[in-house]
Formats: structure tokens, C-alpha cells, sequence
């Protein structure tokens, strides 16, 4: 997924417009992919009655930030967050978000910039596609139960199962004279963005302790 925007300043208001052009012109490629394998999953827990929350109070997430300007221009900052609609130069509302500029990025002196994360998101800022990681466990518990199980034996048992985890990367652009001398600003850059689904590795905990002979 592919967002452009060009800030037209127009005094005292400031206008955001879509333009797929101008912003092409400026970057070439944004990318966001997961990078390497995420084995540590995030923990559910259960009593008798069934899931009852997120045990785990955050998750590494292994991630890979790529942009590519334009030869004449650079990039000059990027921003990932755990949420749709990510904008640099915009506040966030308490929403997840993790910021990158100045040597992060190489000063304003890189066409192209990849930074390879692993930041700690709570939990509680994650945005999920679909089913959230206790919703998931709840599914595959009926799921189970419609196959024969009862509710007891399958709360007497560990399950992994997944659930899908959504952020987005904002780069920004600017003309290499500005880039420089870190003069830019949301009034002479252009900005690009990528989406991607996450799949996180999920522990559904037991709720009840397995009858031993």
C-alpha cells in the first residue's frame, strides 16, 4: 500500500493534497517487510472458563525500514507506527509510533536509507488485522470443541496459533540543498508510505491443570 502527500502552505490554513506525481518525482521506493523469524510469541492467559486476557505486556517485532529518493533529492526522515494512517509531521493521539531523522538516517545525505528494528510494542497499542491473540485462542478453542474436544480438555492444553499485527512506515523527502542543511520541513518535502500485516506467533495458555493418574 502506496500514500502520497504534498504539503501547499496557504496562509493561515495549512492544505494537505494527495499527489501521486509530485511525490513519485521525489521518492522511488518505500518499503516496510518483517525481517528474520520471530519465535517468541505473545502469551494468552486462561482460567476454567476460558481465555482471559494478553499475559504478555509487549513484543519485539523484527522489522525492516526501506526508502529510495530521487537523484535529486534525499531522504530525511521516516516514521513507522503501529497504526493505520502514519504521517510524520502529525501527532499521533497516543497511538504507537517510533520516529527516525537526523543521524539516523545519515544527516540528509543519503539517497537511500534501510535501518533494520526490532522495537517493543505494548500490547495494548497494537493494531490487529482480524482476530486479536485472545480472540484467536477463543477460536481455535470452538474450533477444537466442534471437532469432538470438550471445553476442559482443550483448556487443559497449550496452544500456539497466530494473529496478525499491522504497521506503517512514513518516509520524507527532501532536495539535496536542504536535505543538507537541515532546513526542511513539512513545507518543502514530499512523503511516501508502506503498509504491511505482521503474523505474530501466539501462546494460548492452559486455564486448567491436566488430570494426572
Amino acid at each position: 500500500m502506496h500514500t502520497t502527500r504534498t504539503i501547499l502552505i496557504a496562509s493561515p490554513l495549512v492544505v494537505s493534497l494527495v499527489s501521486a506525481a509530485s511525490a513519485k518525482d521525489w521518492i522511488e521506493t518505500v518499503s516496510l517487510t518483517k525481517d528474520g523469524i520471530d519465535a517468541v510469541p505473545i502469551e494468552v492467559s486462561a482460567d476454567a472458563g476460558g481465555y482471559t486476557k494478553i499475559k504478555s505486556s509487549g513484543h519485539r517485532f523484527l522489522l525492516k525500514l526501506h526508502a529510495r529518493a530521487t537523484s535529486g533529492e534525499r531522504i530525511v526522515a521516516m516514521k513507522l507506527g503501529a497504526f493505520k494512517g502514519v504521517l510524520y509531521f502529525e501527532g499521533d493521539g497516543g497511538l504507537w509510533s517510533q520516529s527516525f531523522a537526523n543521524r539516523d538516517v545519515g544527516s540528509g545525505t543519503r539517497r537511500t536509507v534501510t535501518l533494520n528494528v526490532s522495537p517493543v510494542v505494548p500490547t495494548a497499542k497494537i493494531t490487529w488485522q482480524g482476530p486479536s491473540p485472545k480472540q484467536a485462542c477463543a477460536a481455535n478453542m470452538a474450533q477444537r470443541m466442534a471437532g469432538g474436544l470438550s471445553k476442559s480438555a482443550v483448556l487443559a492444553k497449550t496452544w500456539s496459533v497466530s494473529a496478525r499485527a499491522y504497521f506503517e512506515l512514513d518516509a520524507v523527502a527532501a532536495r539535496k540543498n536542504k536535505a543538507a542543511n537541515n532546513t526542511w520541513s513539512i513545507k518543502n518535502t514530499t512523503n511516501q508510505r508502506d503498509g504491511m500485516t505482521y503474523q505474530v506467533p501466539v501462546q494460548c495458555n492452559a486455564g486448567l491443570k491436566r488430570k494426572t493418574s
